[in-house]
């Protein structure tokens, strides 16, 4: 996977006002401009809904990938069949189970090159995971702005 053609989201467990076609929307914009690879963490309820729109994009878009990150080896994984494929990072089993939820972010944020997300407040692990991204200069879509449509965050 390289930077410029793989996206990850970020967000809150409850997503309330986000419509699936919004959801939609913004990932298709990414791949029509050559994202290819999606990664997910799967864990709440922005994780779920984004790995199912990108599940329902591979029809229209067969040529793209839905890859869960998985913290730790006893990570309930909810509905495997939405992934091409399910990765445990190398190294990963020198953490503790709390821990590796913020390293599995940091994983995502490290091998990415846009997000998109669901942020909005400035606490918890969405947050944070969020100014990881903007200090990464990740391009970010943030579908949780209060504004109408998406923010672009733009740091190049």
């Amino acid at each position: 996977m390289a930077l410029e053609t793989t996206a990850t989201f970020i967000g809150h467990n409850e997503c309330y006002g986000l419509s699936e076609d919004k959801l939609k929307e913004a990932i298709r914009g990414l791949i029509e401009n050559g994202v290819t690879d999606f990664l997910s963490g799967g864990q709440g309820g922005f994780d779920r809904l984004c790995s199912h729109c990108v599940y329902e994009l591979k029809k229209e878009y067969p040529h793209i990938n839905n890859y869960l990150v998985n913290p730790y080896l006893s990570f309930n994984v909810y509905n495997k069949e939405l992934f091409d494929s399910i990765i445990y990072p190398d190294g990963f089993e020198k953490y503790h189970f709390k821990s590796a939820i913020p390293a599995r972010n940091r994983y995502m944020m490290d091998n990415s090159g846009y997000a998109i997300c669901f942020v909005t407040n400035s606490w918890g692990g969405a947050a944070k995971t969020f100014e990881r991204a903007k200090r990464k200069k990740l391009r970010i879509i943030n579908l949780g702005e209060k504004e109408d449509g998406e923010r672009w965050v733009d740091f190049q």
